[in-house]
């Protein structure tokens, strides 16, 4: 069963999460994290990558850290 991939961009555009969307019983899992001015990316469990997106989100939330959802068509 094929799988959508979608992408967003957290931190005003500083990290980049690939996740791929819920089909069936299989949730919606983040399979990476990208730094983009680093050019990095952060690989791992999904559980794993999970927690560190909620993290980089909740350290930076009193400044300017929003979630974007951009579209992949």
């Amino acid at each position: 069963m094929a799988r959508a991939i979608e992408s967003w961009f957290i931190c005003d555009g500083r990290y980049r999460i690939h996740s791929v969307k819920p089909a069936g019983r299989h949730p919606e899992r983040i399979i990476e994290i990208e730094d983009v001015d680093r050019r990095e990316r952060i690989h791992g469990s999904g559980p794993d990558l999970e927690r560190l997106a909620f993290s980089l989100v909740r350290a930076k939330v009193p400044t300017n850290c929003k979630i974007t959802q951009i579209r992949n068509d």
